[in-house]
């Protein structure tokens, strides 16, 4: 088993991505500069930024090195962005995290320290002078980066006694407060509780006047050139977990206050809530602006961010390395593992398309051949080899994915041995496995035929002979249903091994932990689809509009899992018309298998309850798109014979259309 941690080891061969974005922030003809690392959720954004932290540790480097010399002349600062997230100002709190940050380093000393003071100082008036600055006092986020929330009260002494210490400014969250090891360890590192941050503002003889941005900025890059460092770095990941408002407030107090000369800021998250964020900036605009959403989305991304840089998804040989050193750290000691490692260091940097396997990993443990690999490890290798593919295609290279996949694994496997279930195949397993993952559904109506049909379902007989390409005379009567019929889908089925003719009973038996529950250990809605679903069922019209065009652009398990979502709120909410606009806004704009799950979720709702709107809503969708009628006439049918508001309101408008 495996943590869902990040990490700075590199098991995902992308040290090559931490060099390049190192090069780029470290060369001084390019700074000032902001760059993006995108990606989708668990994409290894995080995995990254961390490699990319410790690279600018001199102690990494060898004695003399230019690397390390390059190191002892540029600071670098990691912040989680989502810890900005309980505040209500993130500018604030973005701003004063840097310069305690910065006053807390180790290579720094007192001048820099008094200065970070003064500017402390100084945004704490800003703030308070309405600024554009709100409600986020100073001391509270000195106290985190310090360790010391008693010295809350008496920094806001010492600060002027601008505000009376709410109950905001002291909630310094406890989620912030048990921040990561990580974060713990760099604070001990810049050894922060012997700053007396207290006494530094209370010595500060400066007038704490409000600063407009040049000023603040001029005084900023004072502040670095006395430092007497090259430049300043400044990570922050996991801006993609915050809000919209806060992912704004974050990159403007970057572009406004901090981009000064000698700074680089490389920001990790996915593009998509980016976006959405920007969109959701202009929402009170109204459809003014509704016109040139994406050109003004695109520009203003542009302007905040230089050098976008995509992290891509891993490839099916990368897939099976990663799997391969996965199993290496489960099963080896760590010298060995550490060993195994090296060696795939080595071969990605002579030939980054060959794949790190069992000859690999057996030639990297055993290259004078005294001992074969350990038969657990062996057996997960060649699993690896196998499974790679499969695991690849069902879950689009996602490497946290593939992890927590892998754990899901190993937990069936073991239940399969401790019920002496010798029967089940590793690569029918994974097969069913990468269903139930990307198409829960769909895992749950196998469920259904194999238990009425004693563990051997006959569609997937029928399914598998039509999709063969095999025009026969018999194979023209065999339909397979809309629902199956999605590209993914086609590809699930077509995959090897064939399911025709197995007993997947025992499959199911050791699935149950997931049958048995509407939430599943191995599975996450990611946060771009929580973004799309709220937007779609939220008041603003142009917001929804945004969430429309963002879910258009999904992938076939974002659409499943954003269907899900909708079809629960209608099942929660029946008598609410949001979710059913929202299913009518993704059909309009043809998101795929938007119509069926349309058809299939409102008849599950008992007529009764039924907004009669939405009648008329689905005849409207007949009439504009005359390819919907056989996906929606059964279900008008049904709901026109009921005594119904809603089936007098399809009655209505029948005859009003045929008058």
């Amino acid at each position: 088993m495996w943590t869902d941690n990040e990490t700075s080891l590199d098991l995902l061969g992308f040290r090559v991505h931490a060099d390049l974005i190192r090069n780029v922030v470290t060369n001084p003809s390019l700074l000032p500069v902001t760059m993006g690392v995108f990606a989708d959720w668990g994409g290894g954004k995080t995995s990254l930024m961390k490699m990319l932290e410790e690279s600018f540790e001199p102690e990494r480097w060898k004695e003399d090195s230019a690397e390390r010399r390059q190191c002892e002349r540029i600071a670098c600062l990691y912040f989680n962005g989502w810890l900005f997230e309980g505040y209500d100002d993130a500018k604030s709190a973005i701003l004063s995290s840097v310069l305690v940050a910065l006053g807390e380093h180790k290579r720094f000393g007192p001048k820099v320290r008094d200065k970070c003071a003064s500017l402390l100082k100084s945004v704490n008036w800003m703030r308070v002078a309405h600024l554009g600055l709100k409600h986020v006092a100073i001391p509270a986020i000195a106290a985190y980066a310090t360790g010391g929330a008693s010295v809350v009260p008496s920094l806001l002494a010492s600060a002027g006694g601008l505000l009376p210490w709410s109950s905001q400014t002291a909630a310094v969250s406890s989620d912030s407060q048990s921040a990561s090891a990580s974060s713990n360890e760099h604070i001990e590192n810049h050894e922060s509780s012997k700053i007396d941050w207290e006494g530094l503002i209370k010595k500060d003889q400066s007038s704490p006047g409000p600063l407009n941005v040049r000023t603040f900025r001029d005084e900023f890059a004072g502040l670095l050139k006395d430092s007497d460092i090259d430049s300043l770095v400044v990570l922050i990941d996991d801006l993609d977990r915050c809000s919209p408002e806060r992912i704004i407030e974050n990159l403007e107090a970057i572009k406004l206050f901090l981009n000064v000369d000698r700074t680089a800021f490389v920001i990790g998250a996915d593009p998509r809530i980016v976006r959405h964020a920007i969109a959701w900036k202009y929402k009170d605009h109204g459809d003014s602006i509704e016109e040139e959403a994406p050109t003004v989305v695109t520009d203003y991304l542009e302007k905040l961010i230089q050098y976008p840089y995509r992290l891509p998804r891993l490839s099916p040989a990368e897939i099976e390395s990663y799997m391969a050193l996965l199993f290496c750290q489960s099963h080896l000691s760590e010298d060995l593992f550490q060993q195994a490692v090296t060696a795939c260091d080595r071969q990605r940097a002579t030939n980054r398309y060959t794949v790190f396997g069992y000859s690999a990993v057996e030639a990297a443990l055993n290259g004078d051949g005294r001992s074969p690999l350990p038969e657990d490890l062996a057996k997960a290798l060649t699993f690896s080899a196998g499974a790679a593919p499969l695991i690849t295609e069902g879950l689009k290279g996602n490497p946290r994915q593939v992890k927590r996949f892998l754990n899901a694994f190993v937990l069936r496997k073991e239940l399969a041995h401790v019920a002496k279930l010798d029967n089940i195949r590793d690569d029918v397993l994974v097969k069913l496995m990468i269903l139930e993952y990307t198409h829960e559904k769909r895992f749950r109506q196998v469920f259904d035929w194999q238990a009425s049909q004693d563990g051997i379902p006959k569609e997937f007989a029928k399914f598998e002979y039509v999709l063969s390409g095999k025009e026969t005379e018999g194979s023209k009567d065999i339909v397979v249903p809309e629902e199956w019929s999605t590209p993914q889908l086609v590809r699930w089925i077509r995959m090897k091994p064939s399911l025709s003719g197995l007993d997947l009973r025992d499959y199911f038996w050791i699935a149950r932990d997931r049958l048995q529950s509407s939430m599943s250990g191995i599975s996450m809605v990611p946060p771009v689809v929580r973004r799309v679903f709220e937007g779609l069922i939220g008041d603003n019209t142009s917001t929804k509009r945004e969430a429309t065009t963002a879910a258009s652009t999904f992938g076939d398990a974002e659409v499943e899992m954003l269907l899900d979502l909708l079809q629960r709120n209608v099942q929660q909410h029946p008598s609410e018309k949001t979710a059913y606009d929202a299913f009518r806004s993704l059909v309009e704009s043809n998101v795929p298998g938007a119509a069926s799950r349309m058809a299939q979720t409102i008849s599950d709702v008992p007529p009764s309850e039924i907004p009669p709107a939405v009648g008329g809503d689905l005849l409207t969708l007949c009439k504009a798109k005359p390819e919907l009628d056989p996906t929606f006439a059964g279900l008008l049918a049904d709901l026109k014979k009921t005594n119904t508001k809603v089936g007098k309101m399809i009655t209505g408008m029948t005859k009003q259309a045929r008058g």
